[in-house]
């Protein structure tokens, strides 16, 4: 604004309303500086929380995990079977305890990382995430379709860890299909480029699209699929950082694709 304001040749009547504009463009720079303060202390309250949760949660979980194991190996010949299955079902409840804070610190460290931006190729990404998932692949039939895709402007090492949370996605939710088909490709829009992610997976509900992305937000069970929900809330948060967009598109035993948006600069 006062770049704008000095370029403007002044008259007799200007000199009250520039005065006005520099006060209130003053006053804009302030509630600015206040803001982003208010938004760094809540950065390290953030912080704080993160590492509360994982050293002051972790050393009871591993108590609660070591004695069931201890019960498990020395005390199951004198349990009942009713005891027995307690037992299992609180270890595997400490562990499920475990992998949740596991990824709510994953979805924090996202958020929090700092970014260096460089031009990404995103072939190369997909090469480095579908090596990354080789366990998961293992004895499975996988059709990969992987399309020409763009160099970007982005976080190589964010990019990444979204390719491996939407392929990890693609692959347990295609489990049950003979050949899991997978396609990556990209299209050309004004001033972005848009990814999709398509599986032949059981596909989901599209009137429960909008809680796709959410923390905590599953469409299936627990007992069908493993996971706590974070996947997609960890790659909805990479692409708000690189300024992008994120959405779905599904129908049940149909399959699903996911798309998200990056900005050309």
């Amino acid at each position: 604004m006062n770049n704008v304001l000095e370029r403007r040749q002044p008259t007799a009547d200007m000199g009250d309303e520039l005065e006005h504009l520099h006060q209130v463009n003053a006053e804009l720079e302030e509630l600015l500086a206040e803001r982003t303060a208010a938004l760094e202390a809540a950065q390290r309250e953030l912080e704080a929380f993160a590492y509360s949760v994982s050293h002051d949660l972790r050393a009871p979980l591993r108590h609660i995990t070591a004695f069931a194991e201890i019960l498990q190996r020395g005390g199951l010949a004198r349990l009942d079977e009713t005891e027995r299955s307690s037992v299992q079902a609180i270890k595997e409840a400490a562990d499920r305890m475990n992998q949740l804070i596991n990824d709510l610190l994953r979805l924090s460290r996202v958020g929090r990382a700092e970014m260096h931006c460089t031009a990404v190729p995103l072939n190369e990404v997909v090469r480095q995430a579908q090596n990354d998932l080789s366990p998961e692949t293992f004895g499975r039939k996988i059709q990969w379709r992987v399309q020409s895709l763009p160099t970007v402007h982005g976080d190589p090492t964010l990019l990444r860890h979204l390719f491996v949370n939407l392929l990890a996605n693609a692959l347990k939710f295609s489990r049950a299909r003979d050949v899991a088909e997978i396609e990556i490709g990209a299209r050309e829009e004004t001033g972005r480029w848009i990814v999709h992610v398509r599986d032949n997976g059981l596909g989901f509900d599209q009137r429960f699209v909008g809680r796709l992305f959410g923390v905590f937000q599953r469409l299936h069970s627990e007992r069908e699929f493993e996971g706590n929900g974070i996947g997609l809330a960890v790659v909805h948060k990479i692409i708000t950082r690189h300024g992008g967009e994120t959405w779905a598109e599904g129908r049940l035993n149909e399959g699903a694709t996911f798309f998200f948006s990056l900005p050309k600069r």
